[in-house]
């Protein structure tokens, strides 16, 4: 029988070596690391066991005995490590230590243990049917031993069985039985051992070879040294990320470094942190918190599995750097915010201060232009009237293209009259085209829809903007305008071209002429008057209205520039062949064919000039006017008389024209709520017409004061039975 024991255990030691050569040839990892020290404590054990088989005196058979003591207690050290490793279980570090202390202890008692009564009361050498063996008296620390070692199996088991370390592994569970049997290995031979089945032969190393048996199978077979899944939990170690875990309880189950270096309670490990501290993590998810003066963001997700959730994955992200680069760019914001109500603040009063002396010049001028004057005053008067008008173009084109620059130009859709727009324009630029000795002519698709729906102002202030620049640079010859259309699907395209005989555009110009500032051929045209963002404004009008623009030309030649942009159509009756109209004698076909004598008007402006300037213009129309120099006095003389329209400034000291609506509108009676109340303003920022009215206001006129806005106004707010004609 001793033979046969022999040959077991040979085999064993040759099973142990096969097991150590295909686990060295695997990738560095703490599995591997583990496995291998457990399989060199099981090799020592089967040598052993060998040797003291046929070992022949007592000396021999005591040194091979405390051999394979050393193998028993190391492998199962290592073989706990290794399932703590696998289930991810952080224990305390001191707990650790300890055990590995008691074993190093243990160790060296049994090693020293033929020179004291510690460990073995008596030693004596006997002879069996298996071979000679050792007839040994047990002290109390051998039973203490004995003890530990059942100790460490049942800590091993108990990580194995444990619910709380299995249920992340539930897709494992093959893996997990070879663990499992690794585990009871030993207590099964243990128990063969007990019950006299060996005849009195220690099978314990049998029960260590099967074990590690086991373990390699599961690290082989279900891939434990698998690169890919190792890296994923040496990642999961080094990440700066917080990680912690816990159960569907709540209860903690692991933290990696980041987390433990975060919230050091965690360092206490599984079992001793308390299922309140992780809560409270959880319940900061998907907030900011400062931890060690930086900002962390705490996440959470749940770890479902089957459809159930097994637990929860805590992560604490580092987001100082988001946090920060967020502040800046708020403050970035805000910066740009305060800059942009800074600059529409400025562009709002250098349009109230450059439109009020405008106002005057102009207003004077029409007036002078209303009296009998001499050849001589009449040109001297026209021309600063004219040089007024094309300082007032300017100032308009650069409030426009700051507005536009500012993403603050809105696009107002109403209905309108093509033929009419049309017809205001010839008016515009007539006088500009007469001076010049050029033909201007009118060609519009008879079969155009007459009424549309858009942005009529802006429509007119694109055609002013090509019909203006067009007359510029042309000195000789005529000017084109022509209207075309085809149908849309939401009704039509409008088509309109502007052509000239002028100087043309050079070929490598053509590019930078719709740049702001620009014009093309600098050095020829330095001396032509404009603010160079005419064609910018107008195509960007044109992009916020869903349009385009494009040029040809010919260098010295003309050139020609045309745009489409997509209109409703409200009436499809179409507009006829435009006629030229009769030209008329006179200024009062400009200033309107109307009186109303019976008419009352109250003018509010507290500059005397404005006052001056808005009586002159009204003087044609022959109506009664009354002016007050303030807010307070328009209110007292409102209490004793009332108007037909109110005219008032908006820019006033002590109480402004907004102001004064608002108590005129809160006084007692119909007529106080339902007065005509037009703003004067030198305020011509987009938005303000849209102010007034919400304020209070009925209407809006921007100085300076046209004398042919001014005629539109009166006739749309006067009571039809106070109009005369004359």
């Amino acid at each position: 029988m001793q033979m046969v024991w022999l040959g077991i255990h040979f085999v064993g030691v040759l099973i142990s070596f096969i097991l150590l050569l295909s686990v060295w040839d695997k990738k560095d990892s703490e599995y591997k690391s583990r496995l291998l020290m457990t399989i060199i404590c099981c090799i020592i054990l089967l040598v052993a066991r060998c040797l003291f088989i046929v070992a022949t005196n007592q000396q021999e058979l005591l040194a091979i005995g405390k051999m394979e003591y050393f193998g028993k207690i190391f492998a199962n050290f290592s073989v706990l490590l290794f399932i703590l490793r696998y289930y991810g279980v952080k224990w305390p570090k001191k707990f650790l230590w300890i055990l590995l202390g008691i074993s190093f202890v243990m160790c060296l008692i049994i090693m020293t243990c033929d020179h004291h009564t510690l460990y073995y009361t008596s030693i004596e050498m006997i002879c069996t049917s298996n071979g000679y063996g050792l007839k040994l008296g047990k002290a109390p620390l051998y039973y203490f031993n004995m003890g530990f070692t059942l100790f460490q199996l049942l800590l091993y088991l108990f990580v194995c069985l444990n619910p709380a370390y299995r249920q992340f592994r539930v897709k494992e569970k093959g893996v997990q039985a070879f663990l499992l049997g690794a585990g009871l290995a030993p207590f099964v031979m243990l128990f063969i051992y007990l019950v006299g089945w060996t005849n009195g032969f220690d099978t314990a190393p049998l029960g260590v070879l099967i074990a590690v048996t086991c373990l390699v199978v599961a690290v082989k077979k279900y891939g434990l040294f698998d690169l890919v899944k190792n890296a994923r939990e040496v990642v999961v170690e080094s990440m700066e990320e917080g990680i912690i875990v816990a159960n569907s309880n709540m209860q903690f189950l692991y933290a990696n470094p980041a987390a433990c270096k975060l919230f050091p309670d965690m360092k206490r490990g599984e079992g001793v942190v308390d299922a309140s501290e992780v809560r409270a993590i959880f319940e900061q998810s998907g907030t900011v918190v400062d931890l060690s003066d930086k900002s962390y963001e705490i996440r959470s997700s749940e770890l479902i599995d089957d459809g159930m959730v097994r637990g929860y994955m805590i992560t604490i992200v580092d987001v100082t750097g988001v946090v920060k680069q967020t502040k800046t760019m708020r403050d970035l914001k805000e910066k740009a915010e305060h800059a942009a109500l800074v600059k529409s603040a400025f562009l709002a009063n250098m349009s109230h201060e450059i439109r009020t002396p405008m106002n005057a010049i102009l207003g004077m001028a029409e007036m002078a232009l209303q009296g009998e004057l001499g050849e001589e005053e009449q040109e001297y008067i026209e021309q600063i009237k004219m040089a007024s008008m094309s300082l007032l173009t300017i100032i308009n084109d650069i409030l426009d293209f700051s507005k536009v620059e500012s993403g603050k130009m809105e696009i107002v859709e109403a209905d309108y009259d093509i033929h009419t727009l049309i017809k205001d324009l010839r008016h515009i630029v007539s006088g500009k085209v007469k001076d010049k000795n050029l033909d201007f002519i009118v060609e519009v698709n008879p079969m155009t829809p007459r009424g549309l729906r858009g942005d009529e102002i802006r429509l007119k202030q694109i055609l002013i903007n090509l019909v203006n620049n067009a007359v510029k640079f042309t000195e000789e010859g005529s000017v084109s305008l022509s209207v075309d259309f085809e149908k849309a699907e939401d009704g039509i395209l409008l088509k309109v071209a502007v052509t000239d005989t002028g100087i043309g555009i050079k070929e490598e110009d053509l590019e930078r002429i719709f740049n702001a500032f620009e014009q093309s051929d600098t050095f020829r045209n330095r001396k032509k008057e404009g603010s160079g963002l005419g064609l910018a404004i107008s195509k960007q009008l044109l992009t916020l209205m869903g349009g385009s623009i494009q040029v040809e030309s010919v260098y010295q030649e003309g050139s020609r520039f045309y745009f489409e942009i997509p209109q409703q159509v409200v009436d499809d009756v179409p507009c006829g062949q435009m006629i030229e109209e009769r030209k008329k004698n006179g200024k009062k076909e400009e200033y309107g064919n109307f009186r109303a004598p019976n008419a009352k008007v109250l003018i509010v402006d507290d500059n005397l000039v404005n006052r001056k300037v808005a009586a002159g213009l009204m003087k044609p129309f022959a109506m009664q006017l009354t002016l007050a120099k303030s807010g307070q006095e328009a209110i007292d003389i409102l209490k004793e008389e009332h108007f037909h329209i109110i005219f008032m400034d908006h820019m006033m000291p002590e109480m402004d024209g907004v102001e004064t609506t608002h108590v005129i509108r809160a006084m007692k009676g119909e007529y106080y709520k339902n007065v005509p109340i037009i703003a004067l303003t030198a305020n011509a920022v987009n938005g303000a017409k849209e102010m007034f009215l919400e304020e209070g206001m009925n209407d809006f006129i921007a100085k300076p004061i046209s004398i042919r806005e001014l005629s539109e106004k009166i006739l749309d707010w006067l009571p039809f039975e106070l109009l005369e004609e004359t």
